[in-house]
């Protein structure tokens, strides 16, 4: 018995003889999901008879894609910083760390962790929203300049994930944090000609 595809396919081949399908390039999930291949069988009698049949091949997605961080982002010589004022109280909502992820089902579902803060006590982070709150209130004792690192990993089995540097400025005024993230311009991870970004959170205590 003779097998062969009917139409040319850039995805697989087929065996003649076993009718076994391979792979003959790496396939895509976030390209293709799905796709059809028409087969012809025919035996070797004569006149030969032959049959044909259509084969629907899925492809599985895998976690291949790392999750990607939309917000706050960081471009060389810049540093973006949010300001929480001394009257902030216990929920008040700092910023939003914002990510996405190309796979599929749940290899993009993703989940928020706080790895490393200046006052752990101070801060937390949604585990499913990725919203950056405070803990407690804001006194006049916690320091002006606040840096959290916030992981963002997916559920796919091995998980992936991504980090983001998250800076605060706990201040009232404008001229305060220059006063305080001014030596940010000498730290190695940034670059010596910084720019610097205030943002002003729009957001009310919930």
């Amino acid at each position: 018995m003779l097998i062969h595809i009917l139409y040319r396919y850039i995805y697989i081949s087929i065996k003649s003889d076993s009718g076994v399908f391979h792979t003959i390039r790496i396939f895509g999930y976030e390209q293709i999901k799905s796709f059809q291949v028409h087969v012809k069988t025919q035996d070797r009698g004569s006149p030969p008879l032959s049959s044909n049949v259509t084969v629907n091949i899925f492809v599985q997605d895998q976690n291949d894609n790392d999750s990607q961080i939309l917000y706050p982002v960081h471009t060389d010589g810049s540093l973006v910083a949010e300001m929480v004022p001394h009257s902030a109280d216990v929920g008040y909502l700092v910023t939003k760390v914002v990510a996405v992820d190309v796979d599929s089902g749940q290899n993009a579902w993703l989940s928020y962790k706080l790895l490393k803060a200046t006052d752990r006590a101070l801060f937390e982070v949604g585990l499913q929203n990725g919203e950056i709150r405070t803990l407690r209130q804001v006194t006049d004792k916690d320091a002006v300049k606040q840096r959290l690192v916030v992981v963002v990993e997916d559920n796919g089995q091995p998980s992936r994930s991504a980090t983001v540097n998250v800076n605060v400025a706990v201040a009232d005024s404008f001229p305060e944090v220059l006063s305080e993230f001014g030596d940010f311009s000498q730290n190695k991870d940034y670059n010596e000609n910084l720019t610097f970004y205030l943002v002003f959170s729009l957001a009310t205590n919930v």
